[in-house]
């Protein structure tokens, strides 16, 4: 392949990223710079989360094995939330375990009931992982 022909490919296969780039989600195109830098890098390449989190302390009611409990979310994405819990009830959950969770929006004047999975249980709280991710309702 001659200089001029690369310069057309490497043009070519410039533009068309660029094209689907700006047909993307804001999100989805912070997790393609993250895992770009990453492979700059050396870094894996592989990111846990799909939607970036945010930092909050909402409260919030969530029920686990027909059991209803109160804490504060210090955390929360479009596809879940940390939940800090008392470390007397964390034997009680188990990664898999149903939640029924309910919040009001940190900046909206709106109500949220969604239901999810425990992802992970560590000596501070529960790591829950919505059903049906919220980034409609999060970004409007």
């Amino acid at each position: 392949m001659n200089t001029s022909d690369k310069n057309k490919n490497i043009s070519m296969i410039t533009s068309k990223l660029f094209g689907l780039i700006l047909k993307m989600p804001l999100e989805d195109r912070r997790r393609l710079l993250t895992e770009v830098e990453r492979k700059q890098q050396g870094q894996e390449n592989h990111i846990r989360r799909k939607h970036n989190r945010q930092d909050y302390l909402i409260n919030i009611d969530y029920s686990v094995s027909d059991r209803l409990y109160n804490g504060f979310a210090v955390n929360l994405s479009a596809s879940g939330v940390f939940i800090e819990s008392p470390k007397s009830i964390l034997p009680k959950f188990s990664q898999g375990d149903h939640v029924i969770l309910s919040f009001d929006h940190p900046n909206k004047q709106a109500h949220m009931k969604i239901t999810g999975e425990i992802a992970r249980v560590d000596k501070t709280g529960i790591g829950v992982m919505f059903d049906q991710s919220i980034l409609d309702w999060w970004t409007t």
